[in-house]
């Protein structure tokens, strides 16, 4: 066995984990005396608040990671066997590769798993554990070491779920026995909070909409931008890929196609925010070329419109801009600011509010599952009053 070593503080004793490690993990006379030996260790040695004992990826090397292309299952297959190339286990990419292209759809998805496994097996071989000799044991450390790290409880959660669909992958291929596959499926995920986003209020949004300077392309684009977002309470990244070529008329109505999540194609009403798209792409001088981004990057003179895309962050730039320009709380301390979902949140609340049904507010939303949708719903204290109100019963006399 390997010397014993220090890994990581425990959360609930405040001590130190130590143990010792074998080929196959850690060995059963460490995990008898884990504890025991962690109380001696605390004993003699002070903890030490600076510990980091996750294996932390260089920023560079982070950003990397996110902007690999891996829009084709060939794509995926490459940097999948690079990965398990570097941990000495190379037939386990093949074992992988069609769960992860199947299990998600989106490019962006897959480069944030991809991400997440790279930084999990990466903090496997510092430790001298091969990928087939992972534990539970293993991915409890990791994920305490995690959360002792800062991260938040939703990457907690989304690194754990993308190591327990590789194992169990690992698992049919028979390269790692379903005990251990059951043991690591049984490591629990830190409780995520639901429903943190902020929704504006409809005075707040009314505000937030005529906050741009009009007068301006660029306060006209972003206003266009704006009334988009709520009229068709689209997620941040399909109106950024929107062009021109996306906009259809009917007889009597304006339509924006738009790719969403796992590339669904939907077909959405512009209403009221047309007359505000139109005027912007026919002050642009993008309206005939379909192939333009609907709402592009300008240049260094806020006036002429790239062939670029706007950036994610640069639309969150742009509503925390007007946010605070009209007086809204845009960053809350330890919980979710105002962000691009904030609008997206608004939108779907306020149709509920004006009566649309649930079920009609799932289908704008384009959530397959109404328990997705429910989650968007502010509740309010008065609601119980008013569901009350509803109840009929009474006597003759009441």
């Amino acid at each position: 066995m390997f010397p014993v070593r220090c890994f990581r503080r425990y959360e609930r004793t405040d001590v130190l984990f130590i143990g010792s490690w074998s080929q196959n993990g850690f060995s059963r006379t460490c995990k008898r005396s884990f504890f025991s030996e962690a109380i001696a260790f605390k004993k003699s040695n002070p903890p030490d608040n600076n510990l980091q004992s996750v294996v932390k990826l260089p920023r560079s090397q982070q950003k990397s990671l996110r902007a690999v292309d891996l829009s084709t299952e060939q794509n995926v297959s490459v940097v999948l066997n690079e990965l398990f190339a570097q941990c000495e286990a190379n037939e386990a990419a093949a074992a992988i590769v069609p769960w992860f292209c199947d299990a998600l759809p989106s490019p962006k998805s897959r480069q944030d798993y991809f991400a997440d496994l790279s930084a999990f097996f990466a903090f496997m071989r510092e430790s001298g554990v091969h990928p087939f000799d992972v534990t539970g044991d293993h991915v409890r450390l990791y994920k305490e070491s995690l959360l002792q790290s800062g991260k938040k409880s939703g990457t907690v959660a989304r690194a754990l779920s993308v190591l327990r669909g590789t194992y169990q992958q690992f698992g049919k291929k028979g390269f790692v026995d379903w005990n251990t596959v059951s043991d690591i499926q049984a490591v629990t995920s830190p409780r995520v909070d639901k429903n943190t986003t902020p929704a504006l209020s409809e005075k707040e949004a009314i505000a937030l909409l005529e906050a741009p300077d009009i007068s301006t392309p660029l306060g006209m684009r972003d206003q266009a931008l704006l009334f988009v977002y709520f009229k068709t309470a689209c997620r941040s990244s399909a109106i950024a890929k929107a062009k021109v070529g996306d906009l259809e008329r009917t007889d009597t109505d304006w339509y924006l196609v738009v790719t969403e999540k796992g590339n669904r194609t939907r077909r959405l009403a512009l209403l009221e925010s047309a007359p505000f798209v139109l005027r912007w792409i026919e002050r642009a001088g993008i309206q005939s070329d379909p192939l333009a981004p609907l709402f592009p990057a300008l240049d260094r003179d806020r006036k002429t419109p790239t062939t670029r895309h706007l950036a994610g962050r640069t639309i969150l730039y742009t509503i925390k801009k007007y946010a605070r320009q009209v007086g809204l709380e845009v960053d809350r301390l330890d919980r979710r600011g105002i962000c691009t979902h904030s609008l997206r949140k608004t939108a779907l609340n306020n149709a509920l509010k004006h009566g649309a049904k649930i079920e009609q507010v799932q289908q704008w939303a384009g959530h397959q599952d109404i328990r997705t949708t429910q989650e968007y719903i502010e509740y309010h204290a008065k609601d119980a009053e008013t569901a009350a109100r509803f109840n009929q019963i009474r006597p003759k006399n009441a």
